[in-house]
């Protein structure tokens, strides 16, 4: 039974997404190269261990090679058994299949205040379509947001980059670079 609520959840989000894509967006786009970044997000989806070590690893790379004040990682857990390895840390924190309305939209706190955070860069680590991230990303109220290529991908991100996002750690290091070099020489130093 609750397998079946959950598909009618998604179907119904999925509906959502494709009603608000309709509309013109009032969403202001700004690139940032992420070198002169303020704020950083990030949207992916962890299942195990591996993938909470990777993100892990990612926010110690940011911390380390970038000096970008504010890094938020929003992570969806779509299982239903107990995340144990799953804790919310500094610059990161998650949500679960439980915590989704009626059109499978986060109804939660944190969720909600990673909507409303300005982002100078939001990166979605996503390969496949999760339609709680993509309603979050949707919403967001970030300047530039940046994720994978493919033709349904067009409506939702400002950049793309074609590379496997299957690998959390190889992903983020080509986003990086690509945002390294990306709109280097218009950028003004404040």
């Amino acid at each position: 039974m609750k397998i079946s609520y959950y598909r009618l959840k998604l179907f119904i989000g999925n509906r959502v997404i494709e009603r608000r894509l309709k509309k013109k967006s009032s969403r202001e786009m700004r690139s940032c190269n992420i070198e002169h970044a303020k704020s950083l997000g990030m949207l992916c989806v962890i299942k195990n261990r591996e993938d909470y070590d990777a993100v892990v690893k990612i926010i110690d790379i940011i911390k380390s090679d970038f000096s970008i004040p504010t890094i938020k990682i929003l992570a969806f857990y779509p299982l239903k058994d107990e995340p144990f390895f799953l804790k919310s840390r500094l610059g990161l924190d998650f949500f679960k299949v439980e915590d989704l309305n009626y059109y499978a939209f986060p109804n939660n706190v944190i969720v909600r205040n990673f909507i409303n955070e300005s982002f100078d860069i939001l990166v979605d680590l996503t390969a496949n379509k999760v339609i709680p991230l993509r309603l979050i990303l949707h919403f967001s109220n970030s300047l530039f947001k940046v994720g994978s290529f493919s033709n349904e991908n067009k409506k939702f991100y400002d950049l793309m980059i074609e590379t496997d996002p299957g690998d959390y750690l190889e992903y983020v290091k080509q986003v990086f670079n690509y945002l390294k070099i990306f709109n280097k020489t218009n950028v003004s130093k404040e």
